[in-house]
């Protein structure tokens, strides 16, 4: 649907030659000015109308009606539109007066008409001096004129819209590449490596560790070679639950958190149970464990988070060795800073875990007491 905007023009100071007895002039003369609308707006883009004294050659006995693209509220795509030209009455007694009709026409935004920087585009028609002072005669009023040029806005046609309008009708899905690679992982396809767990086998593909773990890369192509018969043998892993190394598989290859994470993270009820929140802490240890073996950083990080927010007293001491064994550096200043500002550090002190740490890790309950000289009265 096209869209049309419009503009007003007047003109001073046209002579008017009256018959003696009154009625409309026998003819008219026009002032030798150029006149130039307001900036007005049409379609969403910004246009101006100028009318010479002159033809677009210069010749003085036409008029020329020009219309120009200023700016443009919608970027640099060209845009299609016409203008008319009509002459009014200010009394409303006459029906306006059509003068001109230009046809639509393209303009284009960043070339500009007249030597103005600030124009985009411009379009003109050329008007018979003759015939225009014919045509207005019965429109002066008190030596004035009174113009109005409209302009149509013409939408693109179809082969016309731009690239990104046709875009915009297509959706496209999520990537399903994470879960395809654990359909990978689940039904073994052209897995080139064997784990053994627990008597459990695992089917791998050593690109996708090699790419995931530094570990894993070292091992499969550094010192790891078939056997003298050419047949590859299963990889045994020691002090390792199968379930864990399954959970340490499935988020190399698919970067899916893993259960034990994600029933200890933010959804985590004060109301659990305190037995299922213990394996559940357990399980994400030994995934520390595991993610700190093969150099897993990113799910090293996620398991220190979760060990961060099940904090408690009980198990404070045991999660601050666990740290300092796996180099969890933010995990282990989480542990001092529980063990240092909360109230219960008595009850801290107390604990089998605490008691464990002072023997097997005394540096541990030195950088403690340094920490808090609170704390060290609790424990002398």
């Amino acid at each position: 649907m096209e869209v049309k905007g419009s503009s007003t023009l007047e003109m001073t100071g046209v002579l008017a030659q009256y018959p003696a007895v009154g009625g409309e002039p026998l003819y008219v003369t026009f002032p030798l000015v150029m006149l130039q609308s307001t900036i007005f707006v049409a379609g969403g883009y910004y246009w101006s109308v100028r009318l010479y004294h002159t033809d677009s050659r210069g010749v003085i006995d036409c008029f020329s009606v020009s219309l120009q693209l200023m700016s443009s509220r919608g970027g640099g795509a060209a845009v299609r539109a016409s203008h008319e030209l009509s002459v009014l009455d200010p009394s409303t007694t006459l029906p306006p007066r059509s003068l001109s009709t230009a046809p639509p026409r393209y303009f284009v935004p960043g070339r500009g008409g007249d030597g103005d920087g600030r124009l985009f585009s411009s379009a003109g028609v050329d008007l018979d001096r003759a015939y225009l002072e014919d045509q207005c005669r019965a429109y002066v009023r008190h030596g004035r004129l009174l113009f109005q040029c409209t302009v149509t806005v013409f939408p693109e046609e179809p082969d016309r819209m731009a690239p990104g309008a046709f875009a915009a009708r297509i959706e496209v899905p999520p990537s399903d590449m994470l879960g395809r690679l654990g359909k990978v992982l689940e039904m073994g396809e052209g897995a080139d490596v064997t784990f053994s767990v627990e008597g459990e086998l695992f089917p791998a593909h050593k690109v996708i560790l090699a790419m995931r773990s530094p570990v894993f890369k070292a091992e499969l192509y550094g010192e790891m070679r078939e056997n003298a018969n050419g047949a590859a043998q299963a990889i045994v892993i020691g002090d390792m639950r199968a379930d864990t190394f399954r959970a340490l598989l499935r988020y190399i290859y698919t970067d899916a958190s893993p259960a034990a994470i994600t029933s200890n993270g933010d959804n985590q009820d004060e109301g659990d149970n305190d037995d299922d929140s213990e394996d559940d802490s357990i399980r994400v240890w030994e995934l520390l464990t595991a993610a700190d073996r093969y150099d897993v950083q990113r799910l090293k990080l996620m398991c220190e988070r979760v060990l961060c927010k099940r904090l408690d007293v009980e198990n404070v001491a045991d999660t601050l060795a666990l740290a300092d064994q796996h180099h969890c550096d933010k995990l282990k200043d989480a542990c001092i800073e529980f063990m240092t500002t909360s109230q219960r550090m008595g009850r801290v002190a107390a604990t089998q875990g605490y008691m464990q740490l002072k023997s097997s890790h005394p540096h541990l309950v030195f950088e403690v007491l340094e920490k808090s000289s609170n704390f060290q009265k609790h424990v002398e």
